[in-house]
């Protein structure tokens, strides 16, 4: 680990926003050190034409020229560390549409972090035109624009990297002509009509001067995903809420396998005592309140009972919290990095660098309990035992609280899945009680208990790979550290190492001497090694630049569980973020009375760490029949973790995302009743303005991709 972060540490001090000029093709200049931006790179910025009529479209020229042998950075540079940052101000007098776009001319270099990869760099004057168009509610006279405040140029030589001021961004004066407003661009309306609140303004394109076709299609980029403008978290909710009222519906449901999730809780339980933590204090504990019961039956009935329920108590409250909030605590990216250290934690215990133990007062505490014997002696000790065998539990139930999040239950029934989950744990303490010459028959702890001890060790370190990536996913637009391929290559050295182990190559300080390798540990052994070579080829890239994709249900299920990153440009769907814009355009266009070429809106509730969306995307939407068909839909996906900041022309600040999302969930679960993801819908926006949901898919992971066919065709067949 320590190795992993000093490889991280070293990328970052040679990436140029370190301060390190990289290596580029062209010998730089030595001179003077240069101390502040101003002795690198100037900025101009200037609006053509310099007077506009409301509904006029104008350009934003942001020129960039940096000073002798220094460069600048593009502002659209997905994976590369060094660039710069143009933030579009919030609709005012100018309603700035399109998005940013870098100009041409860049050169390349490789990358200072992954060589075979290309930074990009400008090293001569650049020019970002910006489009915008002059509000229909500006009022005439002399207006100053400035960029949004988080716009940031950055600027290098061989002295450094530098950085404009935030404080003051680039502005440009122009001047609103008085005068009726014009028609607005055609390709810039419906931008524009939602930037200024999401409804119709009057002077925007008359149908008279600039009709809207009745097959008009969304404007699709090369990456399909259908770009919209960014509205103010308040007036998406309220467009939301409206849509939610127009919604003809009958009330829906969705249920999760209420009986599978019982089985699941007992199964997870059994596992949790098969762990090192928990396994060696069996006969321990039972032969502790054994002795407390001076041999009568009765009492050794009652001091079980009274263990065995402290322990449903200890671990079935555990559950339950845990149960009832996963779903906030798996999305939110602080809980993931303290998920992911404390995982680390415990793996090094497990490796045997360390012992985690009850603080000493508490200790003492609870052995003076316990020793005074009796109900409250049973108590305590049933408790200390709890606490102490939550390191090995808590990877566990914290996977089968996952499992319970992806279906909708009830408070009781949550309930009565983490008191079974407790129960099941608890149950052997309680048989051996009545039983004690069962423990006769139990495997005696030793080298078997380290191996599961060093196996969950490293187990636990692969899930903290994935909670950091989570928590990155949640943090950064574009993850820079713990990305894909990193988590991957790690849980591919991770099944190396394990197998190695396994099969004796090394061993760890706290294991015994083994002469011999057994056969069931050889076997698990040259599984795991096995694992760590079917995952090598997805570490490297075919001939089209694309990562090889190993065949196979294992590779699918670890794909989707590290949450992959975007489909290359010019493969996606062509997706939307706009539920509320989709289905105005397509009533409006049923009001017109032309044929609407997409009728039907396919809706996706996904999110952005959701693994089971990662697998439908990557599996199931990428089958031939299922992209044909859902290309006769229109579109939409509601995320509701963190609304990707790809969908926008102008992306908003990620609090405003993710209030967005929040409105997406809070709109699922009044329409459908549900939190579950993924969940799958079809809406039927109709001529008066109602929509009638026509379908609805609720299987979550799609196990049945032939019974996913015939959902998307039987509405098209209506």
């Amino acid at each position: 680990m320590r190795n992993l972060y000093l490889v991280l540490g070293l990328a970052l001090l040679a990436s140029p926003a370190a301060g390190q000029a990289p290596d580029l093709p062209f010998k730089l200049n030595s001179g003077t050190k240069a101390r502040s931006f101003a002795d690198v790179a100037e900025y101009r910025a200037e609006i053509e034409p310099k007077q506009a009529r409301p509904g006029e479209t104008v350009t934003f020229k942001l020129t960039v020229s940096p000073k002798g042998a220094a460069w600048t950075y593009p502002a659209r540079a997905p994976g590369q560390l060094s660039t710069s940052t143009i933030e579009l101000p919030k609709p005012g007098d100018l309603v700035f549409v399109g998005g940013v776009t870098d100009p041409a001319g860049w050169k390349e270099k490789p990358s200072a972090v992954e060589p075979e990869l290309k930074d990009r760099y400008y090293p001569d004057p650049a020019t970002w035109e910006l489009k915008a168009v002059v509000s229909p509610q500006a009022s005439p006279g002399k207006k100053t624009i400035a960029l949004g405040r988080g716009t940031q140029i950055q600027a290098c030589n061989d002295s450094g990297c530098f950085y404009s001021d935030l404080k003051n961004p680039p502005a440009a004066e122009f001047e609103v002509m008085a005068g009726p407003a014009l028609p607005v661009d055609a390709k810039f309306r419906d931008e524009v009509e939602t930037a200024l609140g999401g409804g119709k303004v009057a002077p925007l394109a008359p149908p008279a001067v600039v009709p809207t076709p009745p097959t008009a299609k969304p404007v699709e980029n090369p990456a399909g995903v259908v770009k919209k403008a960014a509205v103010s978290p308040d007036q998406y909710e309220t467009q939301l809420r409206a849509l939610q009222e127009r919604i003809d519906k009958t009330p829906i449901v969705v249920k999760g396998g209420f009986a599978g999730l019982l089985l699941a809780a007992a199964f997870w339980g059994f596992v949790s005592l098969v762990t090192p933590c928990v396994f060696p204090m069996i006969p321990i504990t039972v032969s502790l309140f054994l002795k407390q019961s001076h041999q009568s039956q009765a009492q050794v009935l009652k001091l079980a009972v009274v263990y065995c329920l402290t322990i449903v108590v200890v671990l079935g409250a555990s559950a339950i919290f845990l149960l009832s909030i996963f779903r906030e605590l798996s999305v939110d990216p602080y809980m993931n990095v303290f998920l992911g250290l404390l995982f680390i934690f415990f793996a090094l215990s497990l490796f045997g660098m360390y012992d985690i133990a009850l603080p000493g007062f508490l200790l003492r505490a609870t052995e003076k309990r316990r020793g005074a014997g009796g109900m409250v002696g049973t108590v305590f000790g049933a408790l200390a035992f709890s606490i102490v065998s939550f390191t090995c539990v808590a990877p566990f139930l914290g996977g089968f609280a996952g499992m319970a999040a992806g279906g909708n239950y009830s408070t009781f029934e949550l309930i009565l899945a983490g008191i079974v989950f407790a129960a099941a744990f608890a149950s052997p303490f309680f048989v051996l009680a009545l039983f004690p010459s069962l423990i006769k028959k139990l495997p005696k702890s030793g080298g078997w208990l380290d191996s599961v001890k060093v196996v969950m060790g490293f187990l636990e370190l692969a899930a903290a790979f994935k909670f950091f990536r989570t928590a990155e996913l949640r943090l950064l637009d574009h993850p820079q550290y713990f990305t894909y391929d990193l988590v991957l290559g790690s849980w591919v050295a991770i099944a190396a190492a394990t197998g190695l182990y396994l099969l004796g190559v090394f061993r760890l300080p706290h294991d015994e001497e083994r002469p011999n390798v057994g056969v069931g540990r050889m076997l698990l052994g040259v599984s795991f090694l096995t694992l760590a070579v079917y995952l090598t080829p997805a570490l490297f890239k075919g001939g089209s630049g694309q990562a090889n994709r190993p065949g196979g249900v294992v590779y699918a299920w670890v794909d989707a569980f590290l949450l992959p990153e975007a489909a290359p440009p010019g493969e996606g769907l062509p997706w939307s973020a706009d539920l509320v814009g989709t289905v105005e355009r397509i009533a409006r266009d049923r009001q017109s009375g032309g044929t609407v070429e997409k009728p039907l809106v396919f809706v996706d509730f996904t999110g952005v760490t959701c693994t089971n969306c990662k697998y439908n995307e990557e599996n199931v939407f990428t089958r031939p029949e299922v992209r044909d068909l859902l290309r006769k839909y229109t579109l939409v996906q509601m995320y509701t973790d963190d609304v990707p900041a790809d969908f926008y022309a102008n992306p908003p600040e990620r609090l405003d995302r993710r209030l967005e999302a929040a409105a997406n969930l809070e709109f699922q679960k009044v329409v459908f009743g549900t939190e579950q993801l993924p969940l799958y819908a079809v809406l039927a926006p109709q001529a008066d303005g109602s929509v009638r949901v026509s379908a609805v898919y609720d299987e979550g992971k799609i196990n049945d991709p032939a019974g996913f066919v015939e959902f998307l065709k039987k509405p098209l067949e209506k």
